[in-house]
C-alpha cells in the first residue's frame, strides 16, 4: 500500500504542475490574443484577481480584502503593459518561456524579496508567534544591518574577523585551484600515452557527489588511522630531522580545522579548473607556437607571451565562478567540522550565517547578513567580469 500511496502522490504532483502550467499559459494567451479588444482590461480585472485570490487563499490561510486588492493592482499593471507595450508581439516565444519565468520567480525572486523584507524587521523566537498569529513583525529599519557589522553572529568571532577569514579562504583555494589546474592542463595538453585515462582519473574528485568525496577525505585526516598522519609518521621515522622542523602527525580536525577544510577543498576544485583550462589550451592555434619556434622562443617565453594572454578570456569566467562557489562553500566546512554545533575556528561567512539562522534562531539578523554577503559577491563578480571584458578587448 505504501508503494501505491507514493505513486499516487507523484501522479498528483505531476497533475498539479500540469494544471498550473495550463492555467499560466491560458492567462498569458488571453493577454496576447485579446489585448486590443475594448473589454480586455475590464474583463481581466473582473476575473483574474478573484481567481488568483481563490487559488492563493488556501495557502495563505484566509480570504481578505487586502489579498484581493494586491491581485487587483497587479492585474492593472500587467493588463496595461500588454495593452500598450507588448501589443501581442512575440506571442509564441513568450508563451514557451512563461513556465520557466514563473518557476524562477517562485524559486528566486520571491525568496529574495521576502528575505529583504525580513531584514528590515525583527523575526526571532520571541516574535515568531506574533507573526504566526497576526501576520505582523516588528519593524526595526536598518537596525539589523547595523548589528551585522557591530555584533558577533556567533559567540567567539566578529563579522570582520569572519570576513578576513573568508577572503583568505577564498583567495587560497582559488589560487591553488588555478595553479594546480593550470599545471595539470599543461601536462595533459602534450602528446602523452594514456592521456584519456589520466584525465578520467584526475576528474573523479569533482565528478563524484561532493558529500561522498568530502567524507572520504575527512577520514584521511583522522588523528590515528588517517592516511595523512600515517604518511607523516613514516616520514618522521625515516627522516628524524623533520621532527625538529615541527613536521609530524597532528590532530587535524580539532587543532587545524580550517587548514583541513582548505586542503580538502583544494583537492576538490583542481579538476574543474583543469578541465576548463585544458579546453582553452586546445583552442589555441598551433600556428602561434610554430612561429615562436621559428623565432627561437623558449618554453617559458611561449608560456608567457602566447599561452597566458590567449588563455585569459577562458580563465576569467572560471575564476569568477570558482570565487563565488568557494566564497559560498558551506558544504566542505559543514561536513568536515559538523557546523550545526561544531568549532567556530573553521567558520566563514556563510557557515556563520547558517548557524545564526538555524542554531541561534536569529532570522531577521540572518536575512540582513545574507543581503550583505550577496552585496559582497555581487561586487566581486562585477570586478571579475570587468576584467573579463577587458581581456576580450585585448584579445
Amino acid at each position: 500500500m505504501e508503494i501505491f500511496k507514493s505513486v499516487y502522490e507523484v501522479v498528483w504532483f505531476i497533475l498539479l504542475i500540469a494544471l498550473g502550467v495550463a492555467a499560466l499559459e491560458g492567462y498569458f494567451y488571453y493577454h496576447f490574443k485579446y489585448h486590443d479588444r475594448s473589454w480586455f482590461i475590464p474583463a481581466a480585472l473582473a476575473v483574474f484577481p478573484a481567481a488568483a485570490m481563490a487559488a492563493a487563499a488556501p495557502i495563505l490561510g484566509q480570504y481578505t480584502f487586502r489579498l484581493w486588492l494586491e491581485f487587483f493592482l497587479a492585474e492593472i499593471f500587467i493588463a496595461s503593459a500588454f495593452r500598450y507595450l507588448v501589443k501581442g508581439r512575440h506571442t509564441v516565444p513568450y508563451l514557451l518561456l512563461a513556465p520557466a519565468f514563473a518557476g524562477l520567480a517562485l524559486l528566486l525572486v520571491y525568496p529574495f524579496i521576502f528575505e529583504t523584507y525580513l531584514s528590515f524587521h525583527d523575526l526571532k523566537l520571541t516574535t515568531i508567534m506574533m507573526w504566526k498569529n497576526t501576520g505582523r513583525i516588528p519593524f526595526v529599519g536598518i537596525d539589523q544591518y547595523v548589528k551585522v557589522f557591530t555584533t558577533s553572529p556567533l559567540s567567539e568571532i566578529t563579522f570582520w574577523a569572519l570576513l578576513g577569514r573568508t577572503l583568505l579562504w577564498t583567495f587560497t583555494n582559488v589560487f591553488f585551484h588555478v595553479a594546480g589546474g593550470f599545471a595539470l592542463a599543461l601536462l595533459l595538453n602534450n602528446n602523452i600515452r594514456f592521456k584519456g585515462a589520466y584525465r578520467t582519473l584526475l576528474v573523479i574528485p569533482w565528478a563524484m557527489p561532493q558529500v561522498v568525496a568530502v567524507l572520504a577525505m575527512r577520514g584521511e585526516f583522522h588523528s590515528q588511522n588517517g592516511f595523512v598522519n600515517i604518511v607523516l609518521a613514516k616520514l618522521t621515522a625515516a627522516f628524524p630531522f623533520l621532527v625538529h622542523l615541527g613536521i609530524g602527525p597532528v590532530q587535524w580536525l580539532s587543532d587545524w580545522p580550517l587548514a583541513t577544510c582548505t586542503l580538502i577543498n583544494i583537492w576538490l576544485g583542481i579538476p574543474f579548473m583543469m578541465v576548463v583550462i585544458l579546453g582553452g589550451l586546445q583552442s589555441i592555434s598551433s600556428s602561434y607556437y610554430d612561429a615562436a619556434d621559428i623565432d627561437g622562443a623558449s618554453y617559458f617565453q611561449k608560456l608567457r607571451y602566447i599561452t597566458l594572454p590567449l588563455i585569459r578570456p577562458v580563465l576569467m569566467p572560471a575564476v569568477t565562478l570558482g570565487t563565488v562557489w568557494t566564497f559560498n562553500n558551506i558544504n566542505v566546512i559543514y561536513l568536515v567540522t559538523g557546523q550545526s554545533g561544531g568549532t567556530e575556528r573553521a567558520d566563514i561567512l556563510v557557515s556563520a550565517l547558517y548557524k545564526a539562522a538555524f542554531t541561534y534562531n536569529r532570522y531577521s539578523y540572518s536575512a540582513a547578513f545574507a543581503i550583505v554577503v550577496f552585496a559582497l559577491l555581487f561586487f566581486i563578480s562585477v570586478t571579475y567580469l570587468h576584467g573579463f571584458d577587458a581581456a576580450k578587448e585585448e584579445r
